[in-house]
């Protein structure tokens, strides 16, 4: 498996439901990704906001770590798994 670090800003289409976050699909470089499953989710903190964490698996099969802080309600690309 390969790690791959990315740290980039995203689009990220997501529901917000009850307190649940589900994201639904992001967009990376004009190109749409689907999420197929959220495989984890967990919150930490940078000071007073909030860092919501996703890994999720996308229609490719690569699993993706995206997360939303809250400060400035920004999503970002954290790392990409791809088989090698």
């Amino acid at each position: 498996m390969i790690v791959e670090r990315l740290d980039e800003k995203v689009r990220v289409r997501a529901d917000f439901d009850g307190g649940l976050i589900k994201p639904l699909i992001f967009i990376r470089r004009g190109q749409i990704h689907r999420i197929m499953r959220i495989n984890c989710r967990w919150i930490d903190r940078e000071g007073r906001a909030k860092i919501y964490y996703f890994s999720v698996t996308s229609d490719s099969g690569d699993v993706y770590q995206l997360h939303l802080n809250t400060d400035d309600m920004t999503w970002h690309l954290d790392q990409v798994m791809m088989e090698s």
